[in-house]
């Protein structure tokens, strides 16, 4: 039987094989004996393997002590019942509201070259959409750089958690533009932040160091920033956007299935329900304002059923021919590897070897699903979906 002293002892020893250490206490917290984000990345890597849970790299912030993370790990392997009672809207829209502060700013210079978004919730499909994208021989598809978010490097930094965040896009990028090695494209992401470079400028070098072709972006942090959302029209001439849909449900129970409840407090089924509801609100609120030839929108369900036509008519819209290799997201290279240990991006997808047509079943309601918010219905019901 697992008990929190039983799981306390096992993470003990993993500790210590990490950091290379003798005496720890189960109150000694991960940075103050020698733990930094690649030792951290091992540690997270031995904890997926022994529990078979997807773990994230902030969750050593979030639960910095042996006697934290073993309660987190006690409460995960005997989860209890469902909060009965539901989420808050308006109190979630005024939580993002003050983390993403609504502020008038100007263009930080002229125009950068069009580029393209993927707007989307989190868990709708987006990381196999990329890739499935970054087989076009006319596309540039990193995995998330985190750039639009803020205005600054240092301010990046700082907002990813100096460090302890596992989101590596930028490093990704540069690797590939640059043909860099994992140190060396740290050492250029570290000059940046040296040199406080902008973020706009950042995306300037982006863009010239792929052209010609086009940058293409999958994010699922920005919808839930209206500023960020903002900026993509301020510094962008005639930016495209992806709007990525797909059934709530099937997103919350993503949504608890990662444990995304180690890095945004509430409760991971509230939680999960209030990232797609405030993401598609942001989204269908940014877009209203958006021409139409400028923007479109893909249900992750169609992917999965007919990818070719769907891909066709990305294609299309983003004025690229169609290739063959868009239905191949799992051959060749297309900036999926690990990165000092870590994965960027989504690991689910990293779990499969082909396109995954099982992710269907979630596309309605099932034993077991919590009810939603009436907000939350009349949205799915605005984006199509209906067995709520």
């Amino acid at each position: 039987m697992i008990t929190l002293a039983s799981l306390e002892q096992e993470l003990l020893i993993m500790w210590r094989q990490v950091l290379d250490v003798d005496e720890l206490n189960v109150h000694d917290r991960f940075t103050e004996r020698g733990g930094t984000p690649d030792r951290g990345g091992r540690l997270i890597e031995m904890l997926e393997k022994r529990f078979e849970l997807i773990l994230h790299l902030p969750w050593l912030v979030a639960a910095p002590t042996i006697h934290d993370q073993a309660k987190w790990l006690l409460y995960r392997c005997f989860p209890g019942p469902p909060p009965a009672e539901l989420a808050r809207p308006q109190e979630w829209r005024d939580a993002f509201a003050k983390r993403f502060p609504d502020q008038p700013e100007a263009a930080p210079g002229p125009p950068l070259p069009s580029m393209v978004f993927v707007l989307s919730a989190a868990r709708t499909g987006s990381t196999l959409l990329r890739i499935m994208l970054a087989g076009h021989s006319k596309l540039f598809c990193p995995p998330e750089p985190e750039l639009l978010l803020f205005q600054d490097m240092r301010a990046r930094r700082q907002g990813l958690m100096d460090g302890w965040s596992d989101f590596k896009g930028l490093e990704k990028a540069l690797m590939e533009l640059q043909g860099l090695s994992e140190e060396q494209a740290a050492q250029t992401t570290d000059q940046m932040l040296q040199a406080n470079l902008s973020t706009y400028s950042i995306y300037s070098q982006l863009q010239q160091l792929c052209a010609p072709r086009l940058l293409l972006e999958k994010a699922t942090s920005y919808p839930l920033s209206r500023p960020a959302l903002r900026r993509a029209e301020l510094w962008f001439d005639r930016p495209r956007y992806i709007h990525l849909v797909r059934h709530p449900l099937a997103c919350i129970r993503s949504w608890t299935a990662c444990n995304f409840d180690q890095v945004v407090y509430g409760h991971p089924r509230q939680a999960g329900e209030m990232d797609w509801l405030l993401s598609n609100e942001n989204i269908l609120e940014h877009l209203s304002g958006v021409e139409p030839e400028r923007q479109t929108r893909v249900r992750y369900e169609d992917v999965l059923t007919d990818a070719e036509s769907e891909m066709r008519r990305l294609c299309h819209f983003l004025q690229i021919g169609y290739e063959e290799s868009l239905l191949q997201p799992y051959s060749g290279e297309r900036m999926t590897g690990r990165l000092n240990g870590l994965v960027s991006g989504d690991k689910m997808f990293y779990r499969k070897s082909e396109i995954d047509q099982s992710a269907l079943e979630g596309a309605r309601r099932l034993p077991g699903d919590s009810p939603l918010t009436e907000e939350t219905m009349l949205m799915a019901t605005r984006l199509g979906y209906g067995d709520l």
